[in-house]
């Protein structure tokens, strides 16, 4: 068994405010009876970019944010995975995830593969790949003996990433997300249960909610919030509709074991 929290974030485009933010819902964690062994937060949350036209604010490995974090992942012995712009080693702007696991060293355990180019009727054009690299391919990690599968936000539309984790057995496909509200409406919780039921495991979706105001004009953004924890047979488990705070879960091997022994996808797998 593994407890897990997911935080939901409300991020703006001002670091100190949204790591004020994310270190007090680490302090509530850790006094809750329940204290979970790691915190899933969603995607953008150091820095959200309000404004379309603003500088996104890409954190290197080296920034005095990470080791806050690290120190406070230290101290109340709860792991940490958060989703932001991150400069990387190689000098480019990834939508990357990070790990920091108590006294160990930050490990990037994802770089976003699918960027959102979109361009919604009567709404302005959205373009990561402006600002971001792409990353190049799936990745998995292990945390306490669960195999986790990566993805960020508009990765959740394509199946064969998914495809990829559930022919390695992830036992937690991890989607941290910053969704806008109209395709929330229509997809989120329809992609999400598909992609536990197709691989037969436990999801983990963190969203950003709420109006998102600049620190720097009077622009703001929406997004559409509804953080999940869906099971392996599909059913939404636990889940924070709107609001900043946190979700919290046991996840469990003999569940996901349970799925799978009563529909064995696996050995009827052809392609």
């Amino acid at each position: 068994m593994l407890k897990v929290a997911l935080a939901q974030l409300n991020s703006n485009d001002d670091i100190q405010n949204n790591l004020k933010s994310i270190l007090n819902l680490i302090d509530e964690a850790f006094a809750n009876p329940n204290k979970p062994e790691i915190i899933f937060f969603p995607e953008n949350s150091l820095f959200f970019r309000v404004q379309a036209d603003d500088k996104v604010s890409a954190l290197d490995i080296h920034s005095s944010v990470w080791a806050e974090l690290q120190n406070k992942a230290d101290s109340t012995g709860i792991a940490l995975h958060l989703t932001t712009a991150l400069l990387d080693e190689d000098k480019k702007v990834y939508n990357a995830s990070v790990l920091i696991s108590p006294n160990q060293k930050l490990e990037i355990t994802y770089r976003k593969i699918h960027l959102f180019n979109i361009t919604l009727s009567g709404q302005k054009s959205i373009r990561e790949s402006d600002v971001f690299a792409d990353g190049t391919g799936p990745s998995i990690f292990e945390f306490k003996g669960f195999k986790f599968g990566s993805s960020i936000c508009y990765d959740v539309r394509f199946s064969e990433l998914y495809s990829y984790y559930a022919k390695h057995d992830v036992d937690v496909i991890l989607i941290p997300a910053a969704f806008l509200v109209k395709t929330g409406q229509a997809h989120w919780d329809l992609l999400l249960r598909a992609r536990a039921i197709e691989s037969q495991c436990y999801v983990l979706a963190a969203a950003q909610a709420g109006s998102h105001h600049s620190s720097k004009s009077d622009a703001h953004r929406e997004t559409y919030g509804n953080s999940m924890i869906i099971g392996p047979w599909g059913e939404i488990l636990a889940q924070k509709v709107d609001g900043v705070g946190l979700v919290y879960f046991d996840i469990k091997k003999a569940e996901i074991a349970a799925v799978r022994t009563q529909i064995p996808m696996k050995s009827h797998r052809r392609l």
